[in-house]
């Protein structure tokens, strides 16, 4: 039952990750612009994450690891399908959970749900220390169980695009539930190194809260690999403002599509045996 439970948390983690963390920071922004709808079928990454529970004293209660490999495995003018499959690590034993398949729209939305989108204004925002004017847009995804009403600030110039982004939901009733988050991209262009080569990225702060609890997490984009978040820092606090958890995530590999799934699995191979080789 506990590995269950692991299993189970780790794949909402990594749906989590593959779906508004992939969508969240392009908005209303074009197709080639999205970390997953700019890629073809085929493309690939996986990632690790390490989990930490902690007890009342700050000590590390219990921890986990989980590999998430996620693949495009359809793409069209509306949006985009992932395959997710998770293998979680728990006290030395490995556990793999039944595979997902999720579709989601450019605008984060799911199956059912409806987007509308409107120009709100303009405003600038200070990034690297340096002005950037933007278009405000307010995009609703309305569904049976309520609404999330996302306000972003927009750069058709300037990746990643979506540099702001602030959520408020509400429920069935039409009532703001407490739940809410923002989204702030702190840097652009930044040398990062990703896998064995040095790649430029963007530096982004997330904060989701409910109530008063709160998850604060740091992550780094890449606009060159598949679903762009290469790491994160995350750690998750209670009412109380106590750290009850934290993690890290890692980029382990990744390939590039070319339009059929099983050649993508050889392209990024044969990257590495020719880098192999190279190295011997």
């Amino acid at each position: 039952m506990r590995a269950t439970r692991y299993i189970l948390a780790a794949l909402l983690f990594s749906l989590l990750i593959a779906a508004p963390a992939a969508a969240r920071q392009h908005d209303n922004a074009p197709r080639d612009q999205h970390p997953w709808g700019q890629f073809k079928i085929g493309s690939w990454k996986r990632v690790r994450t390490l989990t930490e529970t902690l007890d009342d004293k700050g000590a590390v209660q219990s921890s986990s690891t989980t590999e998430t490999t996620t693949k495009l495995v359809d793409v069209d003018s509306e949006g985009y399908t992932l395959r997710i499959d998770v293998v979680v690590e728990v006290a030395g034993k490995r556990f793999t959970a039944q595979p997902q398949v999720i579709r989601r729209g450019f605008h984060g939305e799911g199956d059912g749900q409806n987007v509308s989108i409107k120009r709100v204004g303009e405003a600038g925002l200070d990034i690297n220390g340096h002005k950037v004017a933007c278009e405000v847009r307010q995009i609703t995804v309305d569904g049976d169980s309520g609404k999330r009403i996302i306000t972003v600030h927009y750069s058709d110039r300037l990746a990643p695009f979506v540099l702001r982004r602030e959520t408020t939901t509400l429920d069935s009733d039409g009532k703001p539930t407490d739940m809410q988050s923002q989204v702030d991209v702190v840097a652009i262009d930044m040398p990062h190194k990703v896998l064995a080569e040095v790649k430029p990225t963007s530096h982004l702060r997330v904060m989701h809260q409910q109530g008063k609890a709160s998850t604060l997490t740091l992550e780094v984009h890449c606009a060159e690999i598949p679903g762009a978040v290469v790491s994160h820092t995350s750690k998750e606090t209670d009412d109380a403002g106590r750290v009850i958890r934290r993690s890290t995530l890692e980029l382990l590999d990744y390939g590039l599509g070319t339009g059929d799934d099983a050649e993508a699995q050889m392209v990024r191979k044969a990257f590495h045996r020719v880098r192999n080789r190279r190295a011997r």
